[in-house]
């Protein structure tokens, strides 16, 4: 009753156009005080983003902050999870020595990637989207490199760590091929392969010339 009466006393005073104003005027401010309300928390958690994306933790950080996520914000708490991964995956795919391991790795984070911009891209500003993006392209055109380099070090190093010609003969040999493979592909960087194959081949002849 007091609503409808004080209504009532209102209309009468402003009319319909009045309140109509009046009724935008509390509706602006509404928006305009939840949009603060959003820059305010956004920025805290463009930069938890970016700490997360930007550095390898600890698993137990890891799990601390997503524990503390999820009981506030279940999306936010995924998106963190998924940088997580995809940090963790870069550091892997870009510096194992076993072809697998790196290519999984390399696959996994471009499809949590893929999650991220179909499904998650909105909880955080294009600016630290742009950052994210701009790091997975320049990590997808140096792991065609880095597979390659990685692989052939460990077969070199496994050359070094026998004593048998032969055996040695058969670990830079599998070194050549695999850089081979590379520059035929041409996916990598040719010219720092081939720099890579230049120093196997010239090893494998030493080999083969002193038996060392």
């Amino acid at each position: 009753g007091i609503i409808v009466s004080s209504f009532t006393w209102l209309s009468e005073r402003v009319g319909g156009i009045g309140i109509g104003i009046i009724v935008a005027m509390i509706i602006g401010l509404a928006i305009f005080v939840n949009i603060r309300k959003t820059m305010n928390d956004q920025k805290p958690f463009d930069d938890l983003a970016r700490y997360v994306f930007n550095n390898r933790l600890h698993p137990d950080e890891d799990r601390k902050i997503n524990s503390k996520l999820a009981r506030s914000n279940f999306h936010r708490a995924a998106l963190i999870r998924n940088l997580q991964i995809i940090r963790d995956s870069i550091d892997i795919a870009l510096s194992s020595k076993k072809r697998d391991t790196a290519e999984s790795r390399m696959n996994l984070l471009l499809e949590r990637f893929e999650e991220i911009k179909k499904e998650q891209s909105a909880l955080i500003s294009f600016e630290v989207f742009d950052e994210i993006s701009n790091v997975i392209q320049k990590t997808s055109i140096e792991f065609n490199t880095k597979l390659y380099y990685n692989i052939t070090v460990g077969y070199i190093e496994k050359a070094e760590s026998l004593k048998t010609k032969k055996s040695k003969e058969k670990y830079l040999d599998l070194a050549k091929d695999i850089l081979d493979e590379g520059i035929e592909k041409g996916k990598g960087n040719g010219e720092e392969l081939k720099r890579v194959l230049l120093m196997v081949e010239q090893a494998k002849t030493k080999s083969e010339t002193y038996g060392t």
